[in-house]
């Protein structure tokens, strides 16, 4: 694997561009998954990894465990997703 290339959860049935990504917020250290193209984010993986059209939860930077609007977002690399043990919802990786 290409230290580059990070796990998804699929493509996103809103854009149809992007592609949900692991993602965690800074301020309450909660796992989203987040279009790394139109920003929408998903608080239940199993519900958008079933359903990848199902509706957002909230849009960036906006999180929808903790509100916070000005958090910070880090993508999880494989060894952090398989850490939080989601490693079922990946469905690929891609830089």
């Amino acid at each position: 694997m290409n230290r580059e290339e990070l796990p998804y959860i699929s493509q996103c049935g809103f854009c149809e561009n992007g592609l949900l990504r692991f993602m965690r917020c800074a301020e309450c250290d909660s796992v989203s998954a987040v279009c790394d193209e139109c920003e929408l984010i998903w608080q239940d993986l199993e519900e958008v990894s079933s359903d990848r059209f199902c509706p957002s939860s909230s849009a960036y930077p906006a999180c929808p465990n903790c509100d916070a609007t000005a958090s910070e977002w880090t993508a999880l690399d494989y060894q952090e997703v398989e850490d939080e043990e989601l490693s079922e919802f990946i469905a690929g990786d891609s830089v």
